[in-house]
């Protein structure tokens, strides 16, 4: 009588079928690293992966993955905050311990070939039960905070850590994660959700009525989570200076405090957008919402002020809608904006050199238009969802399948 290996049992166990992989996600709104594994997920090639979803339950996210038609197993995860208050830690760590044990439970009961883990939050329940199970896990890694130590826990289980920019790459290297552990994949987008050339003047003109904006007004727009990073206040600078010389122009302003944790810097925003006289027809103020496309389609130039930009997902969709960007020149941005061709850079913190640049593009409406034609087509070539959709499922046949002793 044969008698095969353990690992071998496994392998054979997994053959012919795609690869079972549990998402995890632990935001139930909908920001941009939430919407980036949406599209991922959606695009992944059904007959290589077989995609299951693990997000709080009843909330946006799990709605929009369950219209998708993908699986949702609503485990209790929570998004985690840093804090030096040792019960917040402590509680923190024990719904860490508890979301780790229902993904073991219901790794063993679906028959997980992998894990694939959103954030930094995710990746360490995502390690422990690694550590527990034996089960392969994916750290994507969307951010350039400061992990310490944990960089280097993280990366002692991670089957691979995605990097989703360049600057992101070298932010993981930098904290001390090996070389050979990291992929640069950059994010893709759902080029389809917006406007092709053909239908941007309808979109626009529809866009603008409803938002009481005249088709010959010059808009500016700032899209981004009410975050202190993102820098908004330099936008409302930056408008207030170009108003100065050019009083038609209208800034709008786009987002909300998404996870309700910066509730100080919106009422700062608002204070500071008083101080500089933008509520009296200047500025208008909209709530996150789920018609970017439209919006974009309705504005001539996006603006973009964050510091240490991790990838700059809005730039991107900027692109795929023919709309020209200005922004300062930080993190990740260079990766997506090539300056001259599809926008221009400014230096971080410079309002008035912001300003500058949006006067000089507004004054030159060929230029607007032919870096807006540059703009989509570099977002085709380079940041397509399904490419990216297509890299991961290989990215997974690399990797190896669950230790034998689960």
């Amino acid at each position: 009588m044969r008698i095969m290996s353990a690992e071998k049992d496994l392998a054979m166990a997994h053959a012919g079928r795609p690869r079972r992989v549990l998402f995890l996600s632990a935001a139930e709104r909908v920001g941009g690293a939430e919407r980036s594994l949406y599209e991922l997920v959606c695009a992944l090639p059904k007959d290589r992966v077989e995609a299951h979803v693990c997000v709080p339950s009843e909330s946006p996210l799990s709605r929009l993955f369950a219209l998708a038609g993908i699986p949702v197993h609503p485990v209790p995860l929570r998004r985690f905050r840093r804090s030096r208050n040792p019960l917040v830690l402590a509680g923190q760590l024990r719904a860490l311990h508890l979301g780790a044990k229902s993904i073991g439970e219901l790794a063993g009961h679906l028959g997980l070939d992998l894990l694939h883990a959103n954030t930094d939050a995710t990746a360490l329940v995502a390690w422990e039960v690694s550590r527990e199970a034996g089960l392969p896990f994916v750290w994507h890694c969307r951010d350039l905070r400061p992990l310490g130590l944990l960089a280097k826990i993280l990366a002692s289980k991670t089957a691979c850590a995605i990097a989703i920019s360049a600057a992101v790459e070298n932010h993981l290297l930098q904290q001390g994660v090996r070389r050979e552990c990291v992929r640069h994949l950059p994010n893709g987008i759902d080029l389809t959700r917006f406007h092709p050339p053909e239908r941007r003047a309808e979109v626009r003109a529809r866009t603008r009525g409803y938002l009481g904006i005249s088709p010959e007004t010059p808009l500016l727009i700032d899209i981004g989570a009410w975050v202190p990073w993102k820098r908004h206040e330099l936008f409302l600078d930056a408008l207030a200076e170009v108003r100065r010389r050019r009083p038609d122009v209208v800034g709008l302003l786009v987002g909300s405090d998404l996870f309700h944790e910066n509730r100080a810097y919106v009422s700062q925003l608002e204070r500071h957008a008083e101080r500089l006289r933008l509520s009296d027809g200047g500025l208008l103020v909209l709530q996150q919402r789920d018609d970017v496309p439209d919006l974009l389609a309705a504005s001539d130039v996006l603006v973009s002020t964050s510091d240490d930009e991790p990838f700059g997902r809005v730039l991107v969709e900027a692109g795929a809608s023919g709309v020209p960007v200005v922004s300062t020149d930080s993190g990740a941005k260079r990766e997506i904006v090539r300056p001259g061709e599809t926008g221009l850079l400014t230096p971080p913190g410079d309002a008035r050199t912001l300003a500058e640049a949006c006067l000089d593009l507004l004054g030159q409406p060929e230029r607007l238009a032919a870096m807006g034609a540059a703009g989509r087509r570099v977002a085709a070539e380079r940041y397509e969802v399904g490419r990216l959709a297509r890299d991961v499922a290989a990215l997974y046949d690399e990797l190896p399948g669950p230790s034998p002793h689960r």
